[in-house]
């Protein structure tokens, strides 16, 4: 847990607080938001409406870039064909 890992760290310098960030409150704003993002694509996980709750209640400078990790969150796509997926036949399976 979060907890475990910062006992090495000097009282007073992280406060673990555990929930989702949608339903906790905090004592006072942050300097810094970590998002853990988990998934495919940069949209899973409501990460723009959990970022923008962050911002809007959470953080002290909303802003500006340095106050979240990671900073940016992209996906890339790109359109693809295969000119002889429909001339091979049906797929089979073993």
């Amino acid at each position: 847990s979060a907890i475990r890992l910062a006992a090495d760290v000097p009282v007073g310098v992280i406060e673990v607080i555990e929930g989702y960030s949608t339903s906790i409150t905090l004592p006072e704003k942050v300097d810094l938001v970590v998002a853990e993002i988990i998934g495919s694509i940069a949209s899973e996980e409501s990460l723009h409406a959990t970022i923008r709750d962050a911002r809007t209640r959470f953080v002290k400078r909303p802003f500006d870039p340095a106050s979240y990790i990671p900073t940016r969150c992209q996906t890339y796509g790109a359109p693809a064909s295969y000119a002889l997926h429909y001339s091979l036949g049906p797929p089979r399976f073993d």
